[in-house]
Order: structure tokens, then sequence, then C-alpha cells
């Protein structure tokens, strides 16, 4: 099977018994916000990254998938949970192609459907039996939610007070936490050594910062088609992405003094284009592209330390398919 078609059978795999664990939810439970905030993580998809990076990691340490299994589920859950709350502080309408979460319910009510998810997680992250290991998926949710907060008060800060550190803190809390928890807990559970348990966890890190720099990259150049999500939405919000300080920097005065304007003002569709040609004529799209090739280099390389495996290389596969998707997912104009 070619690496595409091997994802796909692991995604087929762990939404089989997702669904089932939603189904059995829904038919108990008898209550419908509930029922309706786990209909809609079905009917909407995702890539399903950080629960099979938890089922792959506890296996190619030499341990059991099954044991992960709950805990990659509970991921999944707060996962989804995590979003919900991001849609709302964002106002996002699209999510997957799809009506986010608070554009079809209401953020009232996204805001409960958010904390049933993770109640729900708790309770399967429970199961796993293992104190550390529900320490580990903790600590990320936590991460998750201060780099929320973090990145939300950059954009109260002056540009130029934002650096690229800065901007990598908020990428690893905010995104690569999740990442870094389900290669983490399933090693954990698959009775990894400290030095397995270590390198995955910082495959977990490379990878979500690198996926989190690739976001950046295909919400001003991406294919909205195929990226599913509106262009433009993080100069709309504000953010200082990692392709704003870099342009900030290398951009002539005129250039960054029209940054500086629109990023504390009305943003028009011209300003996002122009945004765009700043960022190319500056390279912090070439940037942020090599950046992030670094990054899934370097995540390759935190599984050197085990031994040869099918689990293995669908890690190593998993970070080649991130690699790609910049490639697949942006205009052709920026390929």
């Amino acid at each position: 099977m070619k690496g595409e078609e091997l994802f796909h059978a692991e995604v087929q795999r762990f939404n089989s018994r997702l669904f089932e664990l939603i189904e059995e939810r829904t038919r108990s439970c008898n209550n419908k916000i509930l029922s309706d905030a786990l209909n809609y993580i079905r009917e909407t998809g995702g890539k399903r990254l950080r629960p099979i990076i938890c089922l792959l990691a506890a296996e190619a340490v030499g341990g059991s998938r099954d044991k992960a299994l709950s805990t990659a589920i509970a991921i999944e859950l707060l996962h989804n949970a995590t979003l919900v709350h991001d849609d709302i502080i964002d106002d996002n309408a699209i999510r997957r192609r799809n009506l986010s979460n608070p554009a079809r319910f209401g953020a009232k009510n996204a805001v409960l459907m958010g904390d049933l998810l993770l109640g729900f997680s708790c309770e399967m992250l429970a199961e796993c039996g293992e104190p550390e290991v529900v320490r580990v998926v903790m600590r990320a949710l936590s991460d998750i939610a201060l780099g929320q907060y973090r990145e939300f008060t950059l954009r109260l800060r002056a540009l130029d007070e934002v650096t690229e550190r800065a901007y990598m803190e908020v990428a690893e809390m905010k995104t690569a936490s999740a990442f870094m928890a389900s290669a983490e807990a399933g090693a954990i559970l698959g009775c990894g050594g400290e030095v397995e348990i270590e390198n995955l966890r910082n495959y977990g890190k490379n990878l979500g910062v690198a996926f989190q720099i690739q976001d950046d990259i295909l919400d001003i150049c991406g294919d909205s088609a195929k990226t599913g999500k509106p262009i433009g939405l993080d100069i709309r919000n504000r953010e200082r992405t990692i392709l704003v300080i870099h342009a900030l920097k290398h951009a002539s005065c005129a250039d960054r003094a029209y940054i500086e304007d629109i990023m504390t003002g009305k943003i028009e569709a011209a300003d996002i284009e122009r945004v765009r040609e700043i960022m190319v004529s500056t390279n912090s799209i070439k940037y942020a592209i090599t950046l992030s090739k670094d990054l899934l280099l370097d995540a390759k390389a935190n599984l050197e330390c085990l031994e040869d495996s099918d689990a293995k290389y669908k890690l190593q596969l998993i970070a080649d398919s991130v690699a790609v998707r910049i490639k697949d997912q942006m205009l052709d104009a920026y390929v």
C-alpha cells in the first residue's frame, strides 16, 4: 500500500472505534446538546493525526495499540473541544469546509458543547489507569489554554514588540502540546524507555510547530477550496504569525507602515492581497516553508532511536504527509 492509503486505513480504523463510542453514548445519554456535539465530530471528520500518533507511538515502542485506545479517543475529544472554544474566540464561521460549531449552534451552546466534550474526554482518559498519562494529557490541556491566551494577548501588543521566539512559544503551547502529549502518552502506555519517550515527545513537538507554521502559510496563500477555510482570517484577527513577524523585519519602510496601519484598523479584501504581495517580496512565505521543512526533518530524526517497525514507518509517513500538505493546498501561483 502507498503511504496515503496506509494512513487512510489508520483513519478508517480509528473512526470505526470512535463512531461506535459516539453511537453508544448518544443512545444512552438522552441529552440533545451532547448528542449534537458528538455527531458534529462524526459529520465533519478531521485528520485524526493526534489519536493515531498516540496509537502508533504505543506500538512503535513494542506495546499494544489497544491499551492506548481510550487515551487516543480522549485526545481526539479534547482536541475537538479546544477547536470549539477556539472558533468562539476567533469568531470563525467555517471549520473543515462546514459551518463551525458556534456558527451552527450559537456561541452559548458551543461553550457548553466544548465543556461537555472536555468532560467526556476526561472520562475516557480515566480508563487508561495510568496516572502519569493523565498528567501528561491534562498538562497539554492547560498548555493549549495558556497558548490561546498568549496568542490573544500578542494581538494587543505593538507589532515591533513581537519576536519570532514569542511566536514559537505560542505555537508550541497552543498547537504542538497536543501532538507532544499524544506521542508521549502512547509511548508511556506502550512501556517505552526514557529515551524513546523523550524522542517521541520531541517528534510531537517538531511536528506540531511545523503544522502551526503551515496553517499560517495556508491562511494567506492557500486554496480555500482545499483548505476548507476562508483566506486571510489571521490578518483579519490581527494575528502575529511567523509571516507577519518576518515581513515586518524585512519590508521597506512604506510596506512596514502599511502592515502596521491595517493591523490596527479596518481590513478589506484588497488589504489581504496587498499583505500577501509584501510577504512574497520579503520572502516571508519561503522562509516559513523552509522553517516548516526543517522542523519536519527534525521530527523524523527523533524517530531514529526506535527499532524498525510498521508503526515507526507510519509515524515517518505522517511527517512526510505534513510536508506535502503545503504543496497540495497552496494556490498554484505560490507553490
